[in-house]
This record gives structure tokens, C-alpha cells and sequence, in this order.
């Protein structure tokens, strides 16, 4: 055994992840009853796989996020993937970690994240909590123990940020994620910072009690890792829902997954790959459902050419209805009614948002041309199945 690393479900080892060669092995204890993943159920023969299993890349950092990561603890441990598991431990999303939690430092205040006006906050907090940033992605983002001074409760949150190259990205999620709501679909509690710095997002895989609820991707369910996330098709994504998800909600998850897609189209989302799926379970594929709506944001205002992340119907375009109408009848078993209704609704809850944001731009009249720039790519969205563009009357505070 060259290297090897335990595993958690929670606070329970469940087994042991091991590099023998070029080779990953993971091998459940004796006894261990709960799956570290739907698709990797415990029994007695070792789980091989020539990569690292799906379940532990799911929220290894990407890109440029894990090379900071990387520089920063180069000189300490050896950063392959084991060295990156050892290091987040039990900074992941989802319940499967790798080893215990120590002592929590003291938790950053929520009107600190909300109302601090520089723009060096975030790499302060970065230099301060690099190795709470188990969040799969390669936008800069870390985990986060916050406490609201008027609850006096301390939470879980993720804290993103953006660079140069993509102005005003959490004012664009925030208010994409704004029309998700209206629509309807479950999404986090989040916040926008008071300057527009970072996106605030409440920890939805938490119970009460401070336990895991158990999170996996697309990717994980469709045995794919994470640099695969863009190779497969919404087809291909709606067949690993259903079959994972519990019989009783498996019908309301490909209408929760129809109307999502209906609403990534709208708002032109080219980003919504199979990492931006998952489902959610107490226990396992018994009681599993879609997880809440996450990291939506148009794209196509930095990227004007950018299309869907995956395939739909053999293609990659942004469809027409016709297409999305042969989505919903064969793949999501929904009636034209069905569809029908989920078009009018999510073209509503983008008009909703649209108001919103210029209630806020009334008040914050630097952020104007950019605002406006973002209503002309969600024109373009709900115009394309036929909607009028939405309203631009900014009310001046």
C-alpha cells in the first residue's frame, strides 16, 4: 500500500481509500453499513478504479482555485489527490469526509461578510481559511462558520468571489438565482455583499443537528470524473436522477430538473454541467431527491458565443420549444400542458427578477450598464420560446 487515507460517512469511518500503483482502491470496514455513494454500496470485494473513484474527485478544487491551494501547502504535503483529501478532511460538501474536524476557529461575523467595503476581504479570508475550500468549481470560494449577531446562531456558508475576467459575477448569480426562486424551484438561503464582492450561500447538506445529509453530483451518478463534467447529455443527466432518486420522488424530480433547464435557457446559463446537479438523501438512494438549484448565472454576458454545457437531442445549441417539448415528453414523462405551464411561469419569474434588480440598480446607478447588458442576454432567452422583452423602468431613490 503506497499511501492511504481513512474515510468518513459523518463522524463514522466507513473504510479506507488507498494508492497502490497507479491504481485507487477503496475497501469498507467490517461491518460498515452505510455507502459512501449510491453508485459504490458496501461490500466485502474492494472498489478499484484506475482514476480516483467519482465520489472523492466530486469535490476536489479545479482549476485555478486548486493551484492556489496547491502553492500554498506545496512545501508541507505532497499535493496529488490524496494530499488535497487530506487537507480539506472534513471541509467537503456532502456527509463523506476525510477525518475528524479539530476546534472550529471562532466563526466570522455575518455583517462582517455583508457590509465590509473592501475588495480584499475575500483573500484575506482565503490566506485565513484556504483549507476550508472542499467546494468543487473554479471560482474562488471557501466554507465558512458564520454567526449572526441577531440570532446568535453560527452556520455553514459558501463564500464566492470573482476576478478581473468576469465583472460583477455575484450580482449576476444573485439575481439569476433570484428568477430561479420566483420560479418556484428550491434554492439555498443566500446574500449579496453590500459592495457586490462576494455571493453568501447557506449550506443546504446540513440537518439540524450539525450531521451530513448525503450530496452527489452528476459526475458521481454517472460514474464520470470531474474533468468529464461537460461530456455527457441532459438525457444522460435525467436517467441517473431518476434511478437514483426514491420511486416515491422520482416524478418530481424531472419536473424540477425540466424547469431548471427551462430556466438556465432563459437566463443563459452555458455553465449548468453535470457538476451543477445532485441529489440529496438522509440515508440513501431510499429517500433521495434533487438537491436545490445551485450556481446559476448568465454566462453569455462574458462569453457572447458560449452555448449549453451538455447535449440535448444530439445537439448543443440554444434549443428551440420543439426540442424542449421532445425533452419533457420523453425523458421527463410530462404533458404539453406541463411544459406549457413551465414556460409561462419561469418567463414570469425572470420578469420578476428583472424588476428586482432594477429596484436595486435605482440605487446603486454604477452598476447600470452592466445591469442592462445582463437584461439583453435574458431578453434573448424567454424571446427565443416567444416572450416580449422585459420592462426597464428604474425607479431613482
Amino acid at each position: 500500500m503506497d499511501r492511504h487515507i481513512d474515510i468518513y460517512t459523518n463522524t463514522t469511518k466507513a473504510g479506507t481509500l488507498a494508492k497502490e500503483g497507479a491504481k485507487y482502491i477503496f475497501s469498507y470496514d467490517t461491518g460498515a453499513t452505510t455507502p459512501v455513494s449510491v453508485t459504490m454500496p458496501p461490500r466485502v470485494e474492494s472498489w478499484s478504479s484506475q482514476s480516483l473513484h467519482p465520489i472523492f474527485q466530486m469535490n476536489l478544487p479545479e482549476g485555478a482555485l486548486k493551484e492556489t491551494i496547491r502553492e500554498r501547502f506545496a512545501k508541507i504535503r505532497q499535493m496529488d489527490d490524496l494530499g488535497f483529501l487530506e487537507l480539506l478532511g472534513p471541509y467537503v460538501i456532502g456527509r463523506v469526509k476525510y477525518g475528524l474536524p479539530g476546534d472550529d476557529e471562532e466563526p466570522i461575523m455575518l455583517e462582517t461578510i455583508l457590509h465590509d467595503d473592501t475588495y480584499a476581504l475575500f483573500e484575506r479570508l482565503m490566506d485565513r481559511f484556504a483549507i476550508r475550500s472542499g467546494v468543487s468549481g473554479v471560482q474562488p470560494k471557501i466554507l465558512l462558520n458564520i454567526l449572526d449577531k441577531n440570532t446568535l446562531v453560527s452556520e455553514e456558508y459558501i463564500v464566492k468571489s470573482w476576478g478581473e475576467e468576469y465583472p460583477e459575477l455575484a450580482f449576476n448569480e444573485f439575481y439569476c438565482m433570484e428568477a430561479v426562486r420566483s420560479a418556484g424551484l428550491e434554492v439555498p438561503e443566500y446574500r449579496l455583499s453590500e459592495n457586490r464582492s462576494m455571493f453568501i450561500m447557506k449550506r443546504f447538506d446540513i440537518r439540524s443537528d450539525g450531521s451530513y445529509l448525503g450530496f452527489e453530483d452528476g459526475c458521481v451518478l454517472l460514474g464520470k470524473g470531474t474533468h468529464d463534467k461537460y461530456y455527457a447529455s441532459y438525457e444522460d443527466l435525467a436517467k441517473a436522477i431518476k434511478a437514483n432518486t426514491a420511486p416515491q420522488m422520482r416524478q418530481e424530480s424531472m419536473k424540477k430538473l425540466f424547469k431548471a433547464l427551462v430556466m438556465n435557457h432563459y437566463l443563459r446559463n452555458g455553465d449548468a454541467h453535470l457538476k451543477n446537479f445532485a441529489i440529496l438523501y438522509e440515508s440513501d438512494y431510499s429517500d433521495a431527491a434533487m438537491a436545490p438549484v445551485y450556481d446559476v448565472v448568465c454566462t453569455t454576458v462574458y462569453i457572447a458565443e458560449d452555448l449549453p454545457a451538455l447535449d440535448m437531442s444530439g445537439g448543443k445549441t440554444w434549443w428551440k420549444k420543439k426540442t424542449y417539448h421532445g425533452f419533457g415528453k420523453h425523458t421527463c414523462k410530462l404533458s404539453l400542458a406541463e411544459m406549457e405551464e413551465v414556460f409561462d411561469l419561469c418567463a414570469e419569474a425572470v420578469r420578476s427578477a428583472a424588476v428586482a434588480m432594477l429596484e436595486y440598480v435605482g440605487q446603486h446607478r454604477e452598476i447600470e450598464s452592466f445591469a442592462h447588458r445582463l437584461l439583453d442576454e435574458w431578453d434573448k432567452g424567454i424571446g427565443s420560446f416567444g416572450y416580449a422583452p422585459v420592462e426597464r423602468k428604474i425607479t431613482l431613490l
